[in-house]
């Protein structure tokens, strides 16, 4: 009997921390859930050549507050932002991706619904001219442009070399 007991005490002082922890921390718990009749807003941003500005950084800011944002990040490799206003009103989107292009874009959120709200056509950008055309189109565009810079270096070059020799062949047959 005395074993019987001594089994049941050590089985006891076993099972009980056991069956008395908690199931779940939920200081730090975490859980989702997904917006299926929200008002979202998503946003792609590109460039002149239709390439998408990838993990460039956004900043949202609201109607109310101009100086501060009210959401920010980054867009996914397809260019893309999306994010949920919680007003109506113009929110100002700025994508920096930290090479010098710049695009701002103003979606106007009303009580039913978006709309885009800019000075320029859909898909102009803010930082300067636009070059249309193919990458390759760019590459021999680049390379011509090195090859005609270095042909007028030559020609002045020659030009001056020439202008030198006559100077001094006129120099050494007038001193004679």
């Amino acid at each position: 009997m005395k074993r019987f007991v001594q089994t049941f005490l050590l089985y006891f002082l076993l099972a009980f921390p056991v069956l008395h922890m908690p199931s779940d921390a939920n200081a730090h718990g975490t859980a989702y859930r997904l917006f299926e009749e929200s008002t979202l807003a998503a946003v792609e941003f590109h460039y002149s050549d239709g390439e998408p500005m990838a993990y460039a950084e956004v900043l949202i800011f609201g109607p109310k507050d101009r100086r501060v944002e009210h959401q920010n990040g980054r867009t996914d490799r397809h260019g893309r932002f999306a994010f949920c206003p919680d007003m109506p009103g113009a929110w100002r989107i700025t994508v920096n991706d930290g090479m010098g292009h710049l695009c701002k874009a103003t979606v106007e959120v009303s009580p039913g619904g978006f709309s885009e709200k800019t000075d320029k056509p859909q898909g102009q950008m803010d930082d300067g001219p636009s070059v249309q055309g193919s990458k390759a189109l760019k590459i021999i565009a680049g390379f011509s442009l090195i090859f005609n810079l270095a042909f007028a270096a030559h020609f002045f070059h020659q030009r001056s070399n020439t202008a030198k020799r006559r100077s001094s062949d006129g120099n050494k047959s007038g001193g004679v």
